[in-house]
């Protein structure tokens, strides 16, 4: 444990960072977790139809990466991927943990999450996980079955 930071010092630093994040920064996005009982997956333990919970509003910081440009035989495809950096304590509040599989919808796009760390720690102690940060990539809104189709 280091010498020289308390508790209060730590509630201090995070109250100071949600304000910036909440307020003055005000991104927002929105987590959609997998529905496990309700998804049917086939004999290979895939899910061709996904259902999903109603999804969570969080604050947090977004960065996205330059777009990129698919080659596959039928022309280019864009592909676009995304870093989001939430607050761990605001998921423990709002029951809303990000994990691989899960997707979020930001600037008018779904990104799946790929990859999750937790490697920010205050004082230097993994007591102190402040942050968790996510990498995604955008997925189109057709094979997700997240919003209604308009027939």
């Amino acid at each position: 444990m280091p010498k020289f930071s308390l508790g209060r010092d730590l509630d201090f630093f995070h109250s100071i960072a949600r304000e910036l994040v909440d307020t003055v920064i005000e991104n927002t996005f929105v987590l959609f977790k997998i529905d496990l009982n309700a998804t049917k997956v086939n004999i290979y333990g895939e899910a061709l139809n996904k259902t999903w919970h109603p999804g969570v509003e969080l604050y947090g910081l977004a960065d996205k990466d330059p777009e990129g440009v698919l080659y596959e035989g039928f022309g280019s495809d864009a592909t676009q991927t995304m870093t989001f950096k939430v607050d761990r304590q605001l998921c423990e509040e709002r029951n809303a943990y990000p994990e691989i599989g899960d997707v979020i919808y930001y600037d008018d796009s779904y990104y799946e999450i790929d990859n999750t760390n937790e490697i920010q720690f205050v004082a230097g102690s993994p007591d102190n996980n402040w942050s968790i940060v996510i990498s995604a990539f955008e997925v189109s809104k057709s094979n997700l079955n997240i919003e209604k189709r308009i027939d």
